[in-house]
């Protein structure tokens, strides 16, 4: 068993002035020279933290949200986030320079993730990454929930595409007369892998064969928009076998729908060596989804006309762009929840997405630095944080029970009110998973107000390593089931919940942590000012709930 690299300063930067040789026919880099700097960078940053060579498992969805256009300086950091077994999470981050309006901006932020090859017959378990900053903590943190992210991609994509066989009428939307094929939009494409197109490894370089999918997918866009089309994202680029000098490549894309102003392409990939290339036996090495836009002169977004599929496999096709744009919804509004059809795979995609915003939201509020003690009393103590016009509020809780008990009382919110005065009534909604729980909660009403009402989702994690915070994490969800009534005053929730640390077997720290908000503020206001104790007063009582509970074990 091999152990390598402790991770710190396993960063790795790379910068590069855009030359004309860079660029596209509209001056801009063009996106496959930037995914062959990006992997290129990442690979680095593994290699350096792993002290073997690397080799890139898969890209995750990337988005770019600005060009560089030539004489522009594009600057590439990259590092690992988190090493697991034998795979590492590197984060990229790639910004433009724009030298002389001295103007930076980000094009894009993407996570990749790495697999080290042993060397031999040996087998390489990678050291932890040194936390040296709180970035580097934040970072760490959430890796593990992008993980569970792309492990569940599938899931949710399958029961997707399973909803949408069952759907009435979904063949009517395909008859219209002016849709077209999309067989006219097939392109192949054949590269030989030479070894200027190898990497270190003399396998083909993972960003030179997506350089060549963005390529053949933008001329299969451009069948439909008659125009030069410009990628905005891709979704995971997924490695599934080597590629090396002397293979012959494949590259076959078409476009599998049209949504409006966007365009999705897939590209698969294949690959052949000399025998498999006579034999006509492909070794499927790679897939992905590329989503274009076009503009016109004037840089407004063209409209892309209807597609119909002719074929069975196109069927199949059609309907999982489909589902891939719902999953992109879902990351991209995750401050919403339905529940008209709890089963629906849209909304457990929603969910996923909402439950990692939930964790993260969380993590990035416990890490932020500025926290200030204003108050200390027994086994507690207050902080608070102001950034801008927003206050958060810490309260830390020594607690004689193991951390794992105090982990499952408060992760259950309707025990909530047995020691929070400010939980009137609290009933479970929605059981999502084991996980996650959506909850409506009441609140007593105050002085010249209405009762108040929340509807919260609260997502818990286990911790991976005995170091790691159990966390239990809550914010505000908007259910149409559970629409606002005139007997409550609808407040909402940003960001609240607990990080529980082990301190023995039969001691821990809570960490309470809540982003006020006006409907919360009334609640806190003669706390803040130092009139009342009532924070203290109900963290003595959350003590006190949970030593008396955990005395029963």
């Amino acid at each position: 068993m091999e152990g390598r690299g402790a991770g710190a300063g396993s960063g790795v930067q790379m910068c590069q002035t855009v030359f004309p040789g860079h660029a596209n026919q509209r001056g801009e880099l063009s996106a496959g020279q930037l995914l062959k700097w990006i992997d290129a960078t990442a690979c680095l940053a593994a290699e350096k933290h792993a002290g073997v060579s690397c080799v890139t498992a898969s890209m995750d969805d990337i988005q770019f949200e600005e060009t560089a256009r030539i004489g522009q300086i594009i600057t590439i950091k990259a590092k690992v986030n988190r090493a697991f077994s034998t795979s590492m999470e590197v984060g990229i981050k790639v910004t433009v320079q724009d030298t002389l309006a001295n103007i930076e901006k980000l094009v894009s932020v993407a996570y990749a993730t790495y697999v080290a090859k042993p060397v031999g017959a040996g087998k390489i378990e990678l050291k932890p990454v040194k936390l040296l900053s709180r970035e580097d903590h934040l970072a760490y943190s959430l890796a593990t929930e992008r993980r569970r992210i792309r492990l569940d991609y599938e899931h949710v994509f399958q029961n997707l595409m399973q909803e949408s066989n069952k759907e009435d009428g979904y063949y009517d939307t395909l008859k219209e007369e002016d849709a077209i094929s999309t067989d006219l939009t097939h392109v192949q494409s054949i590269e030989l892998v030479l070894p200027p197109h190898a990497n270190h490894h003399e396998n083909a370089f993972g960003g030179q064969i997506m350089a060549w999918m963005e390529t053949v997918a933008s001329i299969s866009a451009s069948r439909l928009c008659h125009s030069y089309p410009i990628l905005k994202s891709v979704d995971m680029f997924k490695f599934r076998g080597p590629s090396i000098v002397g293979d012959r490549l494949v590259f076959n894309a078409i476009v599998n729908n049209t949504f409006q102003n966007s365009v999705e392409v897939g590209v698969r990939v294949e690959a052949y060596n000399c025998e498999e290339w006579i034999k006509d036996q492909a070794r499927h090495i790679n897939s992905a989804f590329l989503i274009f836009n076009a503009v016109n002169d004037k840089g407004e977004l063209l409209t892309f006309p209807r597609v119909k599929p002719t074929t069975k496999d196109g069927m199949r096709r059609y309907r999982g762009a489909i589902a891939r744009r719902r999953i992109r919804l879902a990351r991209k509004y995750v401050l919403s929840a339905k529940e008209d059809k709890p089963s629906d795979p849209w909304e457990r995609s929603n969910q996923a997405y909402l439950s990692y915003n939930n964790i993260a939201t969380l993590t990035h509020l416990a890490a932020k630095p500025g926290w200030e003690i204003t108050s200390t009393l027994d086994d507690v103590k207050i902080w608070t944080q102001e950034e801008g016009d927003v206050l958060s509020l810490k309260v830390e809780m020594q607690v004689k029970i193991p951390a794992d008990l105090a982990f499952s009382l408060l992760s259950d919110f309707t025990r909530r009110q047995q020691w929070d005065k400010h939980y009137l009534t609290c009933e479970v909604l929605q059981a999502v998973n084991d996980d996650e729980k959506i909850y409506y909660i009441t609140s007593p009403s105050m002085t010249g107000h209405k009762p108040k009402d929340f509807v919260i989702l609260v997502s818990r994690r286990q911790p991976c390593k005995p170091s790691e915070p159990y966390i239990v994490a809550g914010k505000s969800v908007t259910l149409t089931s559970m629409p606002p009534s005139s007997e409550y005053c609808r407040s909402e929730i940003l960001c609240a919940g607990f990080q529980i640390y082990s301190d023995s077997s039969s001691s821990c720290t809570v960490c309470y942590f809540n982003q006020v908000t006006s409907g919360v503020l009334p609640h806190l206001a003669a706390d803040l000012t130092g009139s009342s104790k009532s924070i203290e007063g109900t963290a003595l009582e959350c003590i006190k709930f949970l030593e008396l509970e955990g005395s029963k074990y």
